[in-house]
């Protein structure tokens, strides 16, 4: 699979100009309430850094041939879902490609959140997820609709080997570690769409556009005694985070 296609099919251009990332800078102190990212084009929630990541990671546990199948839990309009599609495909696997989502955006954060989102936040519906495979011409993953304490359980596979786990709270992060870890095969990759450490390298956190503490404290409790560390990973304006099952 060549790479370009992340870039060439969801028109995102290879590298932002200078006189682009200039307008951002004041369409972001104007608009406030714009999200603007000059890494992306397209309108989508995934920047092409994050879906480089995912192309990188899905492929290597596919080149590996991890047992199980493939899972992301917070799919919203699928910018990402289409990547991971294409991946599957390209390499010629028979795994099965799940997708979890409410359609309804982030449920109600908690304090641990830090009143990052409200209920609602980044709600994209059902119909628009599936537009995007239609424009793609890629087929539908399997689709469970619903709040991950309804769906995970009864319909995650047996086997996982890479999962993407986008919870942006708490809550729904540390469900989802609870559901999707004893299910991972040993060399599966779980990638966190957003993991933001304040604690960490200046020059790769603390000036993060989006920050999700709720993901990190989750994180910090479920990993407290397991083996695996997580890695972070810079994904354009936020990072994302990954780990190996041991």
């Amino acid at each position: 699979m060549d790479s370009t296609f992340i870039a060439r099919l969801l028109g995102t251009p290879p590298k932002s100009s200078s006189s682009v990332q200039f307008l951002d800078k004041i369409i972001r102190r104007a608009f406030p309430w714009v999200r603007v990212d000059s890494t992306w084009r397209g309108g989508g929630m995934a920047s092409i850094e994050s879906r480089m990541n995912l192309f990188h990671l899905l492929s290597q546990v596919i080149a590996y041939e991890v047992q199980g199948d493939v899972v992301e839990l917070g799919c919203n309009s699928g910018e990402s879902s289409v990547v991971m599609q294409k991946i599957i495909i390209t390499m010629q696997q028979n795994k099965q490609f799940h997708v979890f989502d409410s359609f309804c955006g982030v449920p109600e954060s908690g304090s641990e959140d830090e009143n990052v989102y409200k209920a609602g936040d980044m709600s994209v519906s059902e119909t628009q997820f599936r537009m995007n495979f239609e424009k793609t011409e890629l087929p539908v993953p399997v689709i469970h609709k619903g709040w991950f304490d309804d769906t995970l359980q009864p319909n995650l596979p047996d086997k996982i080997a890479f999962a993407l786990i986008d919870g942006d709270l708490y809550d729904p992060t540390l469900l989802a570690l609870n559901s999707v870890y004893p299910r991972l095969s040993s060399g599966a990759i779980c990638y966190f769409g957003i993991y933001w450490d304040p604690e960490g390298d200046d020059c790769l956190t603390k000036k993060m556009t989006y920050k999700s503490p709720g993901v990190k404290k989750a994180c910090d409790e479920f990993f407290k005694e397991k083996p695996e560390n997580i890695s972070v990973l810079l994904s354009g304006s936020y990072t994302s985070g990954y780990f190996r099952k041991l």
